[in-house]
C-alpha cells in the first residue's frame, strides 16, 4: 500500500501536476488522521469493554458483601431478642423482689458481651474508583447504595454508642468493686473449662452473690440494663431496616446488570 501512494507521488512529480500533488497530499493527510482516528475509537471502545467487564465482576464482590452483611446482621439480631429477654428476666425479678441464683445471674447477663457488626465494604470500595459509578444508567443503584450506607452507619453509631455506654458501667462497677464476685464466679467457670470436676462443682454449688448488692442495689447495673432494653428494641428494628435496603440494592445491582 506504501509503495502504491510513493509510485503515485512520483508520477506525479516527474510530470510537474504540482496542482494534483497538493491536492494528492492533503488527501493522504486526511488519510492518515482518519486512520488515527480510527484507532483511537477502536482504543476508546476497547477501554470501556474492559472497564465495564471489571465494574460487572466489581459488581459480583458487592452482592457478595451484601449476603455477608445480612448473614451477620441475622446472627446479631438473634443475640440481640436473647439479651433483650434476659434483661427483661432480671429486671422483673428486682421488680418482684426475687434473687436469682449465681447460675441465673451468670446466664442472663450477656448484656456486657459486647456485640459488633463489622460491615463488609471490599466489593463497595471497588466500584467507587470507577467512571461507570457516577452515570446515568448506574443512578438509581447509586441511590440505593449511599441509602444502604446511611442505615448501615446508622446501626453501627448506635451500637458504638451502646457499647461505649456499657463499658463506663462496667468500669463504674469495677471502682465500686461491686461486681468482683460475679468476676470470681466467671473465673471459677473458665478455670475448669466450664466443665467442672466434681471439687469444683461443689464450691460452684456453694458460691454466693449478693444479688441485691450486685443487681438490685447497684446504679452502675441498673443503667446497663434499663439503657440497653430501650436501645436493643431500637437496633433490632435499624437491622432489619438495613437488611431490608440491602436486599433492595441486590435487587436493584442484578437488574442492572440483566440490561448490559
Amino acid at each position: 500500500m506504501i509503495k502504491f501512494f510513493r509510485r503515485i507521488r512520483k508520477n506525479l512529480l516527474a510530470e510537474n501536476k504540482f496542482r494534483n500533488y497538493f491536492l494528492y497530499a492533503i488527501g493522504e493527510i486526511l488519510l492518515v488522521i482518519i486512520g488515527i482516528l480510527i484507532a483511537i475509537q477502536i482504543n476508546n471502545e476497547n477501554t470501556k469493554r474492559i472497564e465495564r467487564k471489571v465494574f460487572e465482576s466489581n459488581l459480583q464482590y458487592v452482592l457478595e458483601d451484601l449476603e455477608k452483611d445480612k448473614a451477620a446482621l441475622l446472627e446479631i439480631k438473634q443475640r440481640r431478642e436473647i439479651v433483650e429477654d434476659q434483661i427483661k428476666l432480671v429486671l422483673n425479678a428486682v421488680k418482684e423482689h426475687k434473687t436469682l441464683t449465681p447460675i441465673e445471674i451468670l446466664s442472663n447477663l450477656s448484656v456486657f458481651n459486647w456485640q459488633y457488626y463489622h460491615r463488609n465494604n471490599s466489593g463497595f470500595e471497588r466500584i467507587l474508583s470507577s467512571n461507570l459509578y457516577e452515570s446515568n444508567e448506574f443512578s438509581e443503584a447509586r441511590e440505593k447504595i449511599k441509602a444502604y450506607d446511611e442505615i448501615s452507619n446508622g446501626y453501627s453509631d448506635t451500637e458504638k454508642r451502646l457499647n461505649e455506654f456499657l463499658e463506663e458501667m462496667e468500669i463504674e462497677m469495677f471502682k465500686a468493686g461491686s461486681n468482683l464476685e460475679y468476676l470470681e464466679y466467671i473465673n471459677l467457670w473458665q478455670s475448669v473449662d466450664w466443665k467442672p470436676d466434681s471439687e469444683t462443682q461443689v464450691e460452684i454449688d456453694n458460691f454466693k452473690i449478693d444479688f441485691d448488692g450486685f443487681i438490685t442495689n447497684n446504679p452502675a447495673m441498673l443503667a446497663a440494663l434499663r439503657r440497653s432494653l430501650i436501645i436493643i428494641p431500637t437496633m433490632i428494628v435499624i437491622s432489619d431496616m438495613t437488611i431490608n435496603s440491602g436486599e433492595e440494592l441486590k435487587l436493584e445491582i442484578e437488574d442492572y446488570l440483566k440490561k448490559k
